[in-house]
């Protein structure tokens, strides 16, 4: 009977995996159940081992239903959790191409941002971005203020260095200050370009064409569409009255519903535009969504995320107190090879935690 049961109950989860499955591959703009429905994904992978580690103990031959399932759905665990103990290496001759992507949260502009209302805290955000040695930085959220003493973060960063910028401004405030995002080079940049979402938003998409030694390439940098959701919402909602955490419960699901559809689109339009590109394309993106999404499965499925290639560990890019929240990513094209993937949690200045990631040119 006991039997019957858990084997019933194992056919339910692979059920409920397969329609997670299906989900991820239907834009919530079409039909935004499906975003909800996908997010929850990882529960019937997580259930899956456990059916497999109690069959297993047990000596069941039903193991071998969980082990078929994880030989299958490798690629959705590894989203989760990516396991690459012998890193990638470039040959001794090999020029190598590191990109730094980080969500600046605008230098932590705000008061609110900045505990005590240091300052401290804006120019050690600064001074990292500064001093680390990438050769191509993508930053989102970014702050420029030329005339502040210490917002103004393309002087102080690349100006008089012979590097190269490319800001994209969404806003610019009473004071001059640039709100958007930016690319850093120290190769030329000899094209660029922004890609709007529309007028109903401040995030969008920006690329640009880098004069390499070996040929020229197509960084891509974007945000998008944020949840508009702050995780303290989350905790008060469990600790509220009941009437009151139903209708919270009701606007973060509305707030949910509203992204999973703006990023549906996004990301298709940006599609579009990588599958245009006359260069190798590397992405530097700060996606709102876990891996469990469409908007990711649709990049995933056209190039190839740095993480589960060469990153090990959960891979968590968010810093807060919701756990695990990859959101932050790289993905690139078939024409190179990456040897390198970390992510950067010693870096606390901002609710992101930087990742950087080491490239090589396929040999053609």
């Amino acid at each position: 009977m006991r039997r019957n049961l858990l084997f019933t109950l194992y056919f339910l989860t692979l059920a409920w995996l397969l329609l997670c499955v299906v989900c991820i591959n239907v834009p919530p703009s079409s039909f935004w159940p499906a975003g909800f429905i996908a997010m929850t994904m990882p529960a019937p992978l997580l259930l899956n081992l456990g059916f497999l580690f109690y069959w297993l103990f047990g000596r069941s031959v039903r193991v071998l239903a969980p082990l078929a399932v994880i030989f299958l759905a490798g690629g959705f665990y590894m989203r989760g959790l990516s396991i690459n103990p012998f890193a990638g290496s470039a040959e001794k001759d090999a020029k190598t191409l590191t990109v730094l992507s980080f969500n600046v949260r605008i230098f932590n502009l705000y008061d609110h941002l900045r505990p005590d209302h240091r300052y401290d805290l804006s120019e050690k955000s600064i001074e990292w971005v500064k001093n680390y040695p990438a050769d191509v930085f993508c930053l989102q959220e970014f702050y420029n203020e030329p005339r502040h003493r210490i917002y103004n973060s393309v002087e102080r960063i690349w100006k008089g260095n012979g590097k190269y910028a490319f800001v994209s401004k969404s806003l610019i405030n009473h004071v001059g200050g640039q709100f958007g995002m930016a690319i850093f080079s120290k190769y030329p940049i000899i094209n660029k370009g922004t890609i709007r979402f529309g007028k109903l938003t401040q995030n969008h998409a920006m690329f640009a064409d880098l004069k390499l030694p070996e040929d020229t390439i197509r960084v891509y940098n974007f945000h998008l569409q944020s949840m508009s959701i702050e995780e303290q919402e989350i905790v008060d909602s469990y600790s509220a009255e009941s009437d009151v955490r139903l209708m919270r419960s009701k606007q973060l699901a509305r707030r949910l519903k509203k992204g999973f559809i703006k990023r549906s689109a996004q990301v298709d339009t940006l599609v579009a535009h990588f599958q245009a590109s006359p260069h190798p394309v590397i992405i530097a993106c700060d996606l709102n969504d876990t891996p469990y999404s469409y908007s990711y499965d649709k990049l995933d499925g056209l190039l190839n995320n740095g993480f589960t290639k060469a990153g090990n560990g959960f891979g968590a890019t968010y810093n807060g107190k919701l756990p695990f929240l990859r959101i932050d990513n790289q993905f690139y094209s078939d024409d190179f090879v990456i040897t390198d993937f970390k992510v950067h949690s010693e870096n606390t200045y901002s609710d992101h935690f930087p990742i950087s990631a080491t490239y090589v040119f396929r040999k053609k």
